[in-house]
């Protein structure tokens, strides 16, 4: 069952209404930027109950022969408001990707429900769905890009979907950045990774999963939903699962898996964090200026 109540929203809102405290945002979709261009795509559920904004930014140097690498980002509004045009700069050093931003079409920059929904539970298939069936396909016959250079990336419950995607669907992308998953929410995500034997072969991936020194459990009685077996197995999931999981992810064939804590970071600072390091990695350099 997809467990929701006003608190897990409360929870899921704070970490990015932190990382843009105290200061105005200009968003580069409307102060431009000199390195990329961006458009914006809306696409319906086929279920059409939700509505989804796609932000685009298509580098302004030409794509490579085999064309632009891909990042697929959650949590897209946010994105485009926390972007900034000197981390855009960088990757012209690289291979700039194409990148997509998967918002909601709201007023607003955030919608805790819907993401939710969406990042956790039973319905994180639908969403799943959603990227691989209507998403990608409306991406790739727009733009000239390199679909084995894909990479997804997310923070806090945006975090934890990379990894569900990872195991659910692990053919989906090449590059896994999982930032601050929030495993503790949905222990079965952290179990079936553990558990995980080996991925198809003949594929390789790059699992990154980061987090902030200063991040910890919440207090779990809060998000239980009521429930005494779910207390239980939201408890049982260790404090330090992100880097366990990524561990036993790096003895796996065919899978460079790594994690790094971030010193002085809380949970909120890492969505910043892990977004410029995401950028530089997805396009092919070091993830430090």
């Amino acid at each position: 069952m997809n467990w929701v109540n006003p608190l897990v929203l409360l929870f899921s809102v704070l970490p990015l209404l932190a990382a843009a405290h105290g200061r105005e945002t200009h968003p580069l979709a409307e102060t431009g930027s000199a390195h990329y261009r961006f458009e914006r795509l809306n696409i319906d559920s086929p279920d059409h109950l939700r509505h989804y904004r796609l932000d685009i930014g298509i580098p302004r140097t030409a794509p490579p022969a085999s064309g632009y690498p891909m990042m697929y980002l959650l949590d897209g509004n946010n994105v485009m408001a926390e972007l900034q045009d000197d981390w855009l700069s960088e990757l012209n050093a690289g291979a700039p990707p194409l990148l997509v931003m998967i918002g909601y079409d709201i007023e607003g920059t955030y919608d805790g429900e819907q993401r939710t929904r969406d990042y956790t539970g039973d319905t994180s298939k639908a969403f799943l769905d959603a990227i691989e069936g209507q998403i990608k396909p409306d991406v790739q016959a727009r733009y000239g890009v390199d679909p084995q250079r894909q990479t997804l990336w997310g923070h806090s419950f945006g975090g934890l979907f990379v990894l569900y995607a990872l195991f659910e669907e692990p053919q989906a992308f090449q590059t896994w950045i999982a930032a601050s998953a929030s495993l503790w929410y949905q222990p079965i995500t952290f179990d079936n990774g553990m558990a995980l034997a080996t991925f198809p072969a003949g594929t390789t991936r790059t699992v990154r999963l980061v987090k902030g020194e200063r991040e910890g459990k919440p207090p779990i009685a809060q998000f239980d939903g009521g429930s005494p077996e779910r207390r239980k197995a939201m408890s049982a999931v260790p404090r330090d699962a992100n880097r366990l999981l990524a561990e036993h992810l790096a003895q796996l064939p065919g899978t460079d898996a790594s994690y790094q804590l971030f010193n002085g970071r809380n949970h909120g600072q890492m969505f910043n964090t892990a977004l410029h390091l995401g950028l530089r990695r997805a396009a092919g350099l070091s993830e430090q200026p």
